[in-house]
């Protein structure tokens, strides 16, 4: 029996977003994240030392990443006569990339 179509759309999402942050960053865990994307793609299921490795490296990147400062974060923007929370330039969070990969590979069906 497979996996649900939006856990599969899901896993196909953290994975690519994995192997996209993983390259930014320049890390030696991109052969496996290159695997991990290869095998959701197909329609795999990815091995668990990939998987477990692939996390700890984006762990590994959220901790290194530098704490931006509260100000930056709770600018608001003023858009349409709505106020907005200002986000980056269309890059997703560090946070949410790793939130993601743990609802597609680390929790149960």
């Amino acid at each position: 029996m497979g996996i649900s179509t939006a856990k599969r759309t899901l896993r196909l999402r953290a994975s690519a977003e994995a192997f996209d942050v993983l390259r930014a960053n320049g890390s030696s865990t991109i052969s496996k994240a290159e695997l991990l994307k290869h095998a959701v793609r197909s329609d795999h299921e990815p091995h668990p030392r990939v998987v477990r490795e692939v996390h700890k490296a984006l762990l590994k990147a959220r901790a290194a990443q530098p704490k931006e400062q509260t100000s930056a974060l709770n600018t608001l923007k003023k858009i349409s006569g709505v106020f907005s929370r200002f986000v980056g330039p269309g890059e997703p969070e560090l946070d949410e990339v790793v939130r993601r990969f743990e609802q597609a590979f680390c929790q149960p069906d």
